[in-house]
């Protein structure tokens, strides 16, 4: 496991992500707080909201969006 301050990360943020592609745990400190880098975000699961929906059609939109969409990043 890596683990950098801010400013080590700001300085080597390119060797801490080729780190983190290459599955290897890559920890930050900022302040008290610790933020990790990570190669695969988590997918929800189909259903993870449907108890949030207090219409079943809606529940249903939902777990088909999730099943039928591609996972990808914003930019």
């Amino acid at each position: 496991m890596t683990a950098l301050t801010l400013d080590e990360a700001q300085r080597n943020l390119p060797e801490a992500v080729k780190k983190a592609l290459q599955g290897e745990d890559v920890a930050i400190q900022v302040g008290g707080e610790t933020v990790r880098l990570v190669h695969d975000v988590p997918i929800r699961p189909p259903g993870y909201f449907a108890e949030c929906y207090g219409d079943a059609a809606d529940a249903v939109f939902e777990e088909r969006l999730c099943r039928d969409s591609r996972p990808m990043l914003e930019e």
